[in-house]
């Protein structure tokens, strides 16, 4: 279901699923996070990775007294979803790559768990001079991520084995080992959702997603 208004802005509300073992591999990307032998379970019906609920996009000019124009572009979309994986072989099949994440005894489904909103705003203020009669001198600045909002988007570390704080039992994880002691109860499964990276160097190693906080002067001159 798409919904579209066409304002100022635009607001979309959508909703993907992907059905079954298969069509996730085609369509997904899940990389076989499934059961072969019965790849229409019910753990492997879940929201498709490109599933975002909702998305609203803000693009507009103000014009302020002083001849200043002020352009923003704001882009808002809700978390997109995230599949938990195990290296190790849960479903006893001798294949230790398509097994979804044990925790507290039952296994996760396929895209169980969403990772974190995006929004950016940019901004841009500039003054028109008028040269003569074809010259126009236009000096501005612009802001990109003006709030260095930090934008991990989906990209989580997915491999229980690769989070930064342990988990006491690859086959079913009970407790967070931030200590030998593994001494953190998992009530939540949420709690094993850590960012893999988020904007470059300034916030994270890693993948890049978004840019952090930057700014740039600039100058136009038609004629």
């Amino acid at each position: 279901m798409t919904r579209r208004f066409n304002l100022t802005g635009t607001y979309v509300l959508a909703s993907a699923k992907t059905w079954g073992c298969v069509l996730g591999e085609l369509w997904d990307y899940v990389n076989g996070v499934c059961n072969p032998l019965n790849a229409f379970a019910p753990g492997d019906y879940g929201p498709s990775g490109e599933d975002i609920l909702n998305r609203f996009t803000l693009a507009g000019v103000v014009y302020i007294p002083g001849g200043l124009q002020v352009s923003t572009l704001i882009q808002a979309e809700s978390a997109r979803p995230i599949t938990l994986t195990t290296p190790v072989d849960v479903n006893g099949f001798g294949d230790a790559v398509n097994n979804r994440a044990v925790v507290n005894g039952v296994q996760t489904t396929l895209d169980q768990f969403r990772g974190t909103p995006y929004v950016q705003v940019d901004l841009r203020v500039t003054r028109p001079f008028q040269v003569k009669e074809r010259w126009q001198i236009m000096p501005f600045v612009e802001f990109f991520n003006l709030f260095n909002r930090n934008n991990p988007g989906a990209n989580y570390v997915t491999d229980i084995s690769a989070l930064p704080t342990p988990v006491n039992n690859l086959y079913n994880a009970t407790a967070l080992c931030p200590t030998p002691a593994c001494n953190v109860p998992i009530t939540n499964p949420n709690q094993l959702l850590g960012p893999a990276g988020a904007l470059g160097d300034f916030f994270g190693p890693g993948t890049t997603v978004g840019i952090p906080f930057a700014a740039q002067l600039g100058v136009r001159v038609t004629f």
